[in-house]
């Protein structure tokens, strides 16, 4: 397969994606940081992949119970990722001074979670064919997007709130991990109309889009 295809249908969906998200941003973020961030979603992949692989064999086959795959879906694949780009939010992006408001826990969250979909993308372009790409490029990488930045908006509050810390962040991760174990076992256990998976990723989108606007506001924290 050519290499520069598999770069377009892969990587260039990604970085469509971040300026869509960087247009939402009140504040522009330093665009160096941006691409700094996105890299290091890129290299992330590495840790989750390590994480998930003793557990890949419970998530195909049909001899494996349901709960098993659900308990997989959100405790390996689900933590795994969302935990791996966290981490690279934080590495990239949480300790500098371009970082300066709520919401940039969001924007940066985001942009990882694009550069880890754009490389997880590639990955499964090569494996499985170009009739993947199109359907990774919009939807998985809109998944990843919006579920990192549930994750990254608790960051950005944890930075800024006294009332907000790690058992916080801890939370937006674990409700980051189930709504991406949710997802991922829908499509794996095929109990529910795929059109459930879509919804569920519309929804956290509309979500975070408001809470790109409004950061401050209510978000269940405690």
């Amino acid at each position: 397969m050519n290499i520069l295809v598999l770069l377009l249908v892969s990587l260039v969906p990604g970085l469509l994606w971040v300026w869509f998200f960087y247009r939402q941003d009140r504040e522009k973020e330093p665009k160096r940081i941006i691409l700094i961030t996105f890299v290091a979603g890129m290299v992330a992949i590495i840790p989750a992949a390590l994480y998930e692989l003793p557990f890949q064999h419970l998530l195909g086959g049909g001899t494996t119970p349901q709960l098993t795959q659900f308990l997989v879906a959100v405790f390996v694949v689900g933590l795994g990722e969302e935990g791996a780009k966290l981490l690279a939010t934080y590495w990239a992006a949480f300790r500098r001074s371009a970082f300066n408001e709520p919401a940039d826990g969001i924007i940066y969250a985001v942009t990882a979670s694009l550069g880890f979909a754009a490389l997880e993308n590639l990955l499964y372009t090569f494996t499985f064919g170009l009739n993947v790409a199109p359907v990774r490029a919009v939807v998985t990488s809109l998944a990843h997007a919006s579920f990192g930045g549930v994750a990254g908006l608790y960051l950005g509050l944890a930075k800024f709130r006294e009332d907000v810390g790690l058992p916080q962040v801890l939370q937006g991760l674990g409700i980051a991990a189930l709504l991406h174990g949710v997802y991922d076992y829908i499509i794996i256990a095929e109990l529910v109309h795929p059109l459930v998976s879509l919804a569920i990723v519309y929804a956290t989108y509309r979500y975070i889009a408001w809470k790109i606007r409004v950061p401050d506001g209510p978000v269940g924290v405690r």
